[in-house]
Parts: C-alpha cells; sequence; structure tokens
C-alpha cells in the first residue's frame, strides 16, 4: 500500500492505469453536500462488482449494469479546480482543499479523501441597478419586488445570473422587447471581505402588441371561425408588448383540442425608428372535425382488470366556436363469461363484474373568459357488482378553470336517479338501511389541483397536489319534492387529499422514485331519508390502482360481505421504485428492449366505516413486482401483489415473517393488470 498527499503530477510518480476508483470520501463540506460537489466532478467511484460483471456481460448500461471508473490524474486535477470553483462561486473566497489518495497495488484501486476548509463566507454588501431610471414604474416595482440577490445574503454567482435573467424577462413581459444586458460586475472588496453586485442594463424603446393576423393552413380542409381564436388570446393590439402573454395564449388554443399545431409569433417588418408595434402572426392547423373511434382493449377501472369494447363519435367544432361533442357506448367487463353475461338471468350472477355505460358530453371552451370552459354531460349506466346492481341515469355540469400556471380550479354539480338492488332477491326492501332503494341525489363538488409533473404519462420529477371537497343532498332536499322526484337521499360532506412526488436522483431517469399519499373522508350531517353515502360516492380499497395485495373492493376494516359495498374512510400510501433496466438495450425482434421497466413498490392502506374508527394496526400492508412495457398512452402494467402485513389474520400470523413464504405468501399473491401509471 502506498500513501500519497499530493495529487500534482501524480501519474509521474507511482504508474495508476488501470486502477479503479475504490472510494471517493468528502469531509468539512458543511455548507456544500456531497451530491453538489460530485455533480462537478467527472471522477466517480466504481459500483459494485455485480453492476460491473452484468455491464461487462452486456457491454452496455443495462440491467442495472454499471461501467468501472478509472483513476486519471489528468482529469482528478481538473475535477479539483472545479471544485475550488464551486467554492469561490458560493462566496468560499479563502477556502482551502487538500487531497489524499492511497494507492492499493494489491486490488489495483485508489482511495480518494477530499478535505474541504470552507472558511469565512462573503456576503452581498450592496446591489445596484443601472439603466433602470427612465423604465416604466410598474417595471422598476417589479424588479424591487421579487428579488433574488440582496444586501446580506451571501455571494453566490448563480444566483446573480438568475437575478440577471429576470430583470431581462420582467423588461421583455412589459414592452421592452430589445432590452440588453450590457454588463453584469461582481467586486470583491478586501477591506470588507464582501461584495458590491451592479447591474447595468438597457431597455431601449418599449413596445405594444401591434396588427394581429390569423393564419390558417391551407393544407387543412377545415376552418375556424377567426374572432374564436381571438378571444383565446390574452392580449390585443395596441396593449403593452409582453412575452408570457404570447405563451400562455399559444396554450389557451392548444388546449380547445381543434388544433393539431398552433403557434403565435412576432412578425416585425418595420424597423423604423418610429414604429413601437410588434405585428404578430397566429398560425394553426385544424384537426379532422368528425371522427368514429372503435374501442377494444383493456384499463383498469375502479382499481381492477377490464377488458373494454366501445363505439365513440366526437365533433370537435360543433356548432361552430370550437365546441367539443361526443358521445360514447362501453362495456367494461372484469369476469369474462359472455354465457353470463348474454344469460337471463346475468344480474343475479354474482361472478359477473360489469358495467355498460352510454354517455353524452358537450363542453364550451369560452366560458366567462378564455382560461374557463363548461360542461354538460347526460349518461345512463348499468352498474354490475359481485352482490348488487346499480341502474341510474345522471346528469352532470362543471366548470374547469386555469387559475394559474400549475393550478386548475373544477366545479361540478352531477345530479343522479339509481335503483341498486341486491343481488340476492331484486327486491328494494332487503338491507335498505345500506342503501338499496330508489334514490335522487345531488353532488356538488369543488376541487383545486396543482400539477406540475414534468410529464402526463412518464413524470421523472415534480408533485401532483389535489383536493376535493363534496356535498351532497342540498338540491334534492330544497327542489325535490317540487320536481315530482319525492325520493329518498342521502346529506354528506365528503373530502380527498391527495399528493404524488416523483424523484430522479441519478438525473439519468434509470431509477425514479415516486411516492403516493392520500387520505379520504365522508360525514352524514342533518337527518336525510338515506343515512348512507350512495354506492357510487363511497370509498372503495384494494385493486390495481389500491393496495395491490388485495383483489378490487376486497379490502376493508369490515365483515367480508360489506367490503364491496365500500366505506367512509379510506387512508392509504404507495411508494414505487420504476427500474429502466433495459435503458439503451435496443430491440430484439420486434420488441423495443427500451420501452421495458421493472417496478419494485409498497401499498399500504384501508378502508373503515366511518373516520373515526380508523386503527393504524388495521392498515395493511402490500409489496411486490411489476412489470411495465412503454406505450404511446401510458405503460401496459402487470403487477404481483402480495401481502405484507394482513390486519385480517390472526395476530400470530399477519405478518409475512410469521407466515411460510412460498406456500403461503407467494401463493396467495395476487395477479393485477392494467393501463397507465399507478399513479
Amino acid at each position: 500500500m502506498l500513501f500519497l498527499s499530493c495529487w500534482i503530477n501524480l501519474s509521474a510518480q507511482v504508474p495508476v492505469h488501470g486502477y479503479e476508483v475504490g472510494s471517493l470520501r468528502f469531509s468539512g463540506n458543511a455548507t456544500l453536500g456531497n451530491d453538489q460537489l460530485l455533480n462537478a466532478m467527472m471522477t466517480r467511484e466504481t459500483p459494485w462488482g455485480i453492476w460491473k460483471w452484468i455491464y461487462n456481460r452486456f457491454d452496455k448500461e443495462i440491467l442495472g449494469g454499471q461501467k468501472p471508473e478509472y483513476f486519471d490524474p489528468v482529469i482528478f486535477s481538473a475535477d479539483y479546480q472545479k471544485l475550488k470553483r464551486i467554492y469561490q462561486d458560493n462566496g468560499f473566497i479563502h477556502s482551502s482543499i487538500d487531497t489524499n489518495i492511497t494507492i492499493q497495488h494489491e486490488n489495483k484501486s485508489v482511495l480518494i479523501d477530499i478535505h474541504i476548509n470552507e472558511g469565512r463566507r462573503s456576503l452581498i454588501d450592496t446591489v445596484i441597478y443601472r439603466g433602470i431610471d427612465n423604465v416604466a414604474p410598474n417595471v422598476i416595482d417589479d424588479i424591487n419586488s421579487n428579488k433574488l440577490v440582496e444586501s446580506g445574503k451571501p455571494y453566490v454567482k448563480n444566483q446573480i445570473e438568475d437575478e440577471s435573467r429576470r430583470i431581462v424577462n420582467s423588461f421583455a413581459n412589459n414592452g421592452y422587447v430589445n432590452v440588453k444586458r450590457v454588463s453584469v460586475e461582481a467586486y470583491h472588496y478586501a477591506s470588507t471581505d464582501n461584495f458590491t453586485i451592479v447591474f447595468n442594463f438597457n431597455p431601449g424603446r418599449r413596445y405594444v402588441f401591434g396588427n394581429i393576423s390569423i393564419e390558417q393552413d391551407t393544407a387543412s380542409s377545415h376552418r375556424i371561425n377567426p374572432d374564436v381564436i381571438r378571444r383565446h388570446l390574452d392580449f390585443k393590439e395596441g396593449e403593452i408588448y409582453a412575452e408570457y402573454k404570447k405563451l400562455e395564449s399559444e396554450r389557451n388554443i392548444n388546449r380547445l383540442g381543434v388544433f393539431e399545431a398552433a403557434k403565435i409569433e412576432n412578425a416585425i417588418t418595420d424597423t423604423s425608428a418610429e414604429n413601437t408595434s410588434v405585428p404578430i402572426r397566429v398560425f394553426v392547423r385544424t384537426r379532422a372535425f368528425q371522427e368514429l373511434t372503435p374501442e377494444i382493449g383493456i384499463n383498469d377501472e375502479n382499481d381492477a382488470f377490464n377488458v373494454l369494447f366501445g363505439i365513440g363519435y366526437s365533433h370537435r367544432n360543433f356548432l361552430g366556436g370550437a365546441r367539443n361533442f361526443s358521445t360514447r357506448l362501453r362495456l367494461n367487463l372484469q369476469s369474462i363469461e359472455f354465457k353470463s353475461l348474454f344469460d337471463g338471468n346475468a344480474l343475479q350472477d354474482s361472478s359477473l363484474v360489469s358495467k355498460i355505460e352510454l354517455t353524452t358530453k358537450l363542453i364550451q371552451p369560452y366560458f366567462i373568459n378564455n382560461k374557463t370552459s363548461f360542461s354538460a354531460a347526460f349518461s345512463a349506466m348499468l352498474d354490475k357488482q359481485t352482490t348488487y346492481y346499480n341502474p341510474s341515469l345522471s346528469s352532470r355540469f362543471g366548470t374547469q378553470s386555469q387559475t394559474g400556471s400549475h393550478t386548475m380550479f373544477f366545479v361540478d354539480w352531477n345530479l343522479q336517479l339509481s335503483h341498486p338492488k341486491k343481488v340476492a332477491t331484486q327486491e328494494d326492501t332487503i338491507i335498505q338501511a345500506l342503501g338499496f332503494i330508489k334514490q335522487f341525489n345531488s353532488f356538488v363538488t369543488l376541487t383545486l389541483q396543482r400539477d406540475k409533473r414534468n410529464d402526463i404519462f412518464y413524470p421523472s420529477k415534480g408533485i401532483f397536489q389535489s383536493i376535493s371537497i363534496e356535498e351532497g343532498g342540498s338540491f334534492p332536499r330544497a327542489f325535490g319534492g317540487m320536481l315530482g322526484l319525492d325520493l329518498p337521499y342521502s346529506q354528506y360532506v365528503k373530502t380527498t387529499l391527495n399528493g404524488q412526488w416523483y424523484f430522479d436522483p441519478g438525473e439519468k431517469q434509470d431509477l425514479i422514485w415516486a411516492v403516493r399519499a392520500q387520505a379520504g373522508g365522508a360525514f352524514i350531517y342533518g337527518n336525510p331519508p338515506l343515512k348512507d353515502i350512495p354506492l357510487t360516492q363511497r370509498f372503495y380499497s384494494g385493486g390495481s390502482g389500491s393496495v395491490r395485495g388485495w383483489r378490487a373492493r376486497s379490502l376493508g376494516a369490515m365483515a367480508d360481505s360489506l367490503r364491496n359495498l365500500g366505506g367512509n374512510a379510506m387512508l392509504e400510501g404507495t411508494i414505487e421504485a420504476r427500474w429502466n433496466l433495459l435503458k439503451n438495450a435496443g430491440t430484439f425482434w420486434f420488441i423495443d428492449l427500451e420501452k421495458i421497466s421493472l417496478v419494485f413498490f409498497y401499498d399500504f392502506g384501508n378502508l373503515w366505516t366511518e373516520p373515526k374508527k380508523i386503527r393504524l394496526n388495521e392498515i395493511a400492508m402490500a409489496f411486490g413486482l411489476g412489470f411495465r412495457y412503454n406505450t404511446i398512452a401510458g405503460p401496459i402494467r402487470i403487477d404481483f401483489g402480495m401481502k405484507l402485513y394482513d390486519p385480517d389474520a390472526v395476530l400470530s400470523r399477519r405478518w409475512v415473517t410469521q407466515k411460510g413464504f412460498f406456500p403461503e405468501t407467494v401463493k396467495n399473491g395476487i395477479l393485477q393488470l392494467g393501463i397507465g401509471h399507478t399513479f
């Protein structure tokens, strides 16, 4: 073993060609984390032996395989300079870095220890903005109210660059189209050991939006009234020019769903000194207005595997105005027994689980403003479960509003006439206390949703959060008798919370962590004729999108016979490790191997009859392995879930460690299928 305390000219002192980096450790870095420092370096620790063996076997980074990392003195010398620079750029002007390198000849490896003495961190004494004295007051207010660089804060070079870009954007979004950053200077004073930052800009002239021209692609035979496009623009001719209004207007137009492409561009033709307007060109290409769509496939509705048959018709410009009209007939089958389906007693067959639904929907894209749409839908449905079937008619009215860049607000009102019946006798008098009686219900739902995921189908970063509050019963209580629908109804309040988080620690899309937590509770209030929440509005647990160690609607802290009827309190969560094990693997025959991935998951949760009955020792847990094959509509999903903790079992046999793994846990595992990620 040989110990060296200096990295300079290492290659001249000791030959290290072919030596792997056995370890790379930092110490003394109290402010900057290990990950931040490693991201600045090219030198890396060599992976474990199994990962190197896989890489050498396939000569590719697949199945988790990683190439060996060898020590290179030249590269490490450059890394040393990068570390010094990153500390300088974060205000540690007097920092020092020492390296200890141990060479192990017996196993041809190099052990690297990097010790950092950060020293005092320099602060920002003064921030000066030049060139903004004669600009509009609102621009000055915007610059002063959202500062990223302020006196008294540590000097960070990247923050100064971000502040410079923020100021440029502020100018560009307030009419100063040709703003220029003249200079950004950071002056370090030895007397105070701090910095003065000087931003110098040349805003130029202030512009307004000029003439707006609408151009539709001649390759498409369909045309949209230009006024429809104009009213979805967030700007008008003569308004102060703002870049963000162009981008938001593009989003408004694309959200209509009637265009294949929409692009808004500046079309400056007059560059004279007197001209202060920017002409705008809006280019669109329409899609086919009418479409007939047959459907044969699978889905995971109600957290179960379904075979789907359907036919749909849509008109994207119904009666003009980019209104969307659609009608669809769908049949979902969970148990595929066609003989039972067409049998005259199909509704009495407890093994048949299916749903048939006819829905007609109209969407008005401009409602109050161009950020809000209105929809009306009417449907007839027959939902057949193992213990009951429920024919129903419903009408649904709703608005959807874009309240922020990543925030949506929904208001839905659903009127429903239903007649759930017990499979056993078809008699309304059976178990009326559980809601098996003809009823008239009203549901008003308010939902606030924030979506900052980087992709809808395959998110690797970001968050999704939503809160939903639903009230039932107020409408039939007030107007049911007047409308001649003096039927029993339920009166309740229901709240649902949902949070999703996505992480990609390696920034390589190799291993993505996804976490979900959701909870819900419902309460009966007043003294309604029906003392239970309608079957369609209850919570259910178990299945492919829930706790995967249990079948759909089979989990609950209640009698087995009642679980299929749902509950009024739910608590669930999931942790998934999504492993793209065949990344860069190419194709095999006709299969794109890069689209294959594995998922390791841990689920927990349960269902209760009411929130006050929630007990932590009744929370079920499951774990398992999943297979994914990515498609344009999301991954095809196959999961095998096993019970980790079963609250239904006797106390001495609840945990997986208290049972035989293969003869019990694996044998009793559940195969779940679906489309799309679980969340």
